[in-house]
């Protein structure tokens, strides 16, 4: 009786866990998807492009980055999952995201113990890149 009381307690944690992630990853994909279907993503793409070629990311990977700083890195995920990037790619995003991730609201929280808010947001945005540009050059991908 011990073992099903734990296996239904697990099963009800996991389950609430995976209600709260697609809380914000399902949202993410469906804005990354509708912007496909307009304009709007591949304007924002061009606009983009040249920052994120840098690091050996296409133009729209800024979407899923951004939604990655302004919201979490579960947002951040969920929107790099509808573009179409390589292994190499995706690596590059994931780990840019996980540097840069929940910007806004960190920075806020850092401001409040004494520490300036533009100085810890611009280092975790050039650590962000810093790590994105080193493994775009010295990642090795077949």
């Amino acid at each position: 009786m011990l073992r099903v009381d734990i296996a239904a307690t697990g099963l009800n944690k996991g389950l609430a866990v995976v209600l709260r992630l697609a809380k914000v990853i399902v949202p993410a994909i469906i804005f990354v998807s509708a912007l496909q279907t307009t304009t709007l993503l591949h304007t924002l793409a061009q606009l983009f492009a040249p920052l994120m070629r840098m690091v050996g990311l296409p133009g729209e990977a800024a979407i899923a980055f951004v939604i990655g700083i302004l919201g979490n890195i579960y947002g951040g995920i969920g929107a790099m999952l509808v573009l179409p990037l390589s292994n190499k790619e995706a690596t590059i995003l994931s780990t840019m995201i996980v540097i840069c991730h929940s910007a806004f609201m960190e920075t806020a929280v850092v401001t409040e113990a004494g520490v300036s808010g533009i100085l810890v947001f611009g280092l975790r945005l050039a650590g962000a890149f810093l790590a994105g540009w080193l493994i775009h050059i010295l990642g090795t991908w077949s």
